[in-house]
């Protein structure tokens, strides 16, 4: 957890992110971690009256304390707070992590540098939260994603995430914006056909026989059958059938090949297997990282487009995508 992983580096017991109110950024919405509703207070009043980002423009991160000349100052002092690290989420994200100390504190270069990791880390959070509200307002799929949030909420997780890292990969390589809607909505909705999987399987705690395998490999034939007569899919059932499929034809269900497999579709495969890659399961761990870029490099022109894995190499390092970290309110 983010509070707890922060005491532990770097000493800090007390944590604020605040974030922007959805009818706009004179309301900052605060999420705590040990922080008392008083302090909680002042520190939003800081932050809004005294235009606290501003300063912050020159660099990642500023450092008020008691002995500093800022007008926030004397809300710092009214807080049982001594010293103040802030780290603006200066990203597509407007909002800050407050790091709050209750003695003076003079943070290291180490110290410091893993402040801007996680501040990295949690802006990629955010912006997969922000996604995802962005798309359950343009999908007309409801009763669909619901039936998929019961039946399995991590497979409805992987779904949102690959969508997210799909819609990225997409806007690199070029995707004009109307296709990009498509390819938001056929990956989330890539895995539909899991719904009609037996719980005993879709759901085992540990690894799958082949015979559950191959029953496991049904679920992209399955889900265009489910959606194929519904109006307006057309454009996104290539996604949910073939998202599978192979550059070196040893995909499934068709064993398509090459360029014969649709550009979008390319992209949701490389977002899918990244995303199960850097997945905690029941039978095993995330990989990390560096592993998962090397998985990508080694399978393309086998599994992947070549040239869609390294424009995904180059988004990750455009992004700062890392190994995951959980925030705890």
């Amino acid at each position: 957890m983010l509070g707890q992983y922060l005491e532990t580096l770097i000493g800090c017991q007390h944590i604020c992110l605040l974030l922007p109110h959805d009818n706009g950024r004179n309301k900052l919405i605060p999420y705590s971690f040990k922080i008392n509703q008083a302090d909680l207070k002042l520190l939003q009043q800081m932050a809004i009256d005294t235009d606290l980002f501003s300063d912050m423009s020159s660099g990642m991160h500023l450092c008020i304390t008691m002995s500093s000349a800022k007008p926030a100052i004397k809300l710092l002092s009214m807080t049982t707070f001594q010293s103040l690290y802030t780290f603006h989420l200066n990203r597509s994200v407007y909002g800050a992590i407050l790091l709050c100390f209750r003695s003076p504190v003079q943070l290291t270069d180490e110290q410091l540098h893993i402040c801007q990791m996680v501040t990295m880390q949690m802006e990629q959070l955010i912006e997969k939260i922000y996604f995802r509200k962005q798309v359950l307002k343009q999908q007309s799929y409801e009763n669909l994603v619901n039936t998929l949030r019961m039946k399995d909420g991590f497979t409805l997780n992987h779904c949102y995430n690959v969508a997210f890292y799909a819609s990225l990969l997409g806007a690199k390589v070029g995707v004009d914006a109307e296709q990009l809607e498509q390819l938001k909505i056929s990956a989330l909705l890539h895995d539909i056909g899991k719904i009609a999987i037996p719980d005993s399987i879709l759901l085992k705690p540990g690894r799958l026989t082949d015979d559950e395998f191959s029953v496991i490999k049904q679920h992209p034939a399955i889900g265009y059958e489910l959606l194929k007569d519904l109006p307006d899919v057309q454009k996104i059932l290539p996604v949910v059938r073939w998202h599978h499929e192979r550059i070196d034809g040893s995909g499934y269900p068709d064993g398509l090949s090459g360029d014969d497999i649709p550009l979008l579709v390319r992209i949701v495969s490389l977002a899918d297997a990244f995303d199960a890659m850097t997945s905690t399961r029941v039978y095993r761990h995330s990989l990390p990282v560096f592993e998962v870029r090397r998985q990508l490099e080694i399978n393309g022109g086998k599994q992947f487009d070549g040239q869609l894995v390294q424009a995904f190499l180059q988004m990750l390092d455009d992004h700062m995508i890392m190994d995951r970290l959980v925030w705890d309110e």
